[in-house]
């Protein structure tokens, strides 16, 4: 029986009990969790580790600017990023997929959709970042209609 490689997954997150939530499910699926609290302790981790996916919460402090540093380095050229962004941040969406994010995690996270949107993550072929920013799209669109009411 041949069994799949561990993979590595950074998620960077201010919020103790969301990195503890991505923890538990990297760790089900038989995969290592890195945590960062900051973007600089996301690039310590960078330094030891090149990771199979990266999901980062682009409302903790200073993020855009190491996201910018972190696209710009070749070595993670190949390392695909989703980003975390508030449920009506349409700004941050955009900028996310515009700076080279292959999709896009709502907040508040739904703790069931945490596995699928690592596992797509994890296969990063330009169906998956498609179905992504799809599956993005509506929600936001429900969001905007919601809010609108």
């Amino acid at each position: 029986m041949h069994q799949a490689p561990v993979k590595n997954i950074l998620i960077v997150d201010d919020i103790v009990d969301d990195l503890l939530m991505f923890e538990d499910c990297i760790e089900e699926m038989g995969n290592l969790p890195h945590l960062a609290l900051t973007p600089q302790d996301a690039r310590e981790t960078l330094r030891k580790v090149t990771p199979d996916l990266i999901v980062w919460n682009t409302d903790v402090p200073k993020s855009w600017d190491e996201l910018k540093i972190f696209f710009k380095n070749r070595a993670f050229r190949d390392v695909p990023v989703i980003a975390i962004v508030g449920a009506n941040n349409e700004r941050a969406a955009e900028q996310a997929l515009k700076l080279g994010c292959i999709g896009l995690m709502r907040k508040p996270i739904a703790e069931g959709m945490v596995a699928e949107v690592l596992t797509q993550g994890l296969r990063p072929q330009k169906s998956v970042t498609h179905k992504l920013k799809r599956n993005a799209e509506p929600k936001a669109k429900k969001a905007v209609k919601v809010a609108k009411h």
